[in-house]
């Protein structure tokens, strides 16, 4: 066998394998570096896009909901009095406000730092209130006279 003596162990490293490990290891710093700083940009436009499509969702799930209420009024007002639906919907998130007012029924919301009116006209004169809290409503059109009374229960 072959025995090794104790100045082997001890042995100094090379000055060039010290600058190779060296300049390997600042690579990677650099590589990391430069990949790191092309992530932050799509990040950015990530969280840019994610809000304006949950807008855009909120905006299509208002104006199905208007579009209900409507054809739900103008369905009670055709038939006369005593007929009476009941609409039970689903409201998005971001409404400050309803509005039933004459033939219009007003929606006041605020998605992505930005405040629109959705405004959707009937056929109907409308009466009553309909509340803007997010979630399940459960609305009431009855006919009366010549106007439909909205309720939400």
């Amino acid at each position: 066998m072959h025995s090794k003596n104790k100045s082997d162990r001890y042995r100094k490293i090379p000055r060039g394998i010290m600058y190779r490990k060296a300049q390997v290891s600042m690579e990677y710093l650099i590589i990391f570096t430069v990949a790191f700083t092309m992530t932050l940009p799509l990040i950015a436009i990530y969280a840019n896009q994610t809000n304006n499509i949950q807008a855009d969702v909120t905006n299509a799930q208002l104006y199905k909901v208007a579009t209900k209420i409507s054809d739900y009024s103008e369905q009670v007002y055709y038939m006369g009095e005593p007929s009476q639906r009941t609409l039970q919907i689903n409201f998005p998130d971001g409404i400050n406000s309803v509005t039933v007012n004459g033939t219009n029924i007003i929606f006041n919301v605020t998605t992505n730092q930005l405040t629109y009116l959705v405004v959707k006209e009937t056929n109907a004169n409308l009466t009553g209130s309909i509340q803007n809290f997010p979630g399940q409503h459960i609305i009431t059109f009855k006919a009366e006279g010549n106007m439909v009374n909205i309720t939400d229960n």
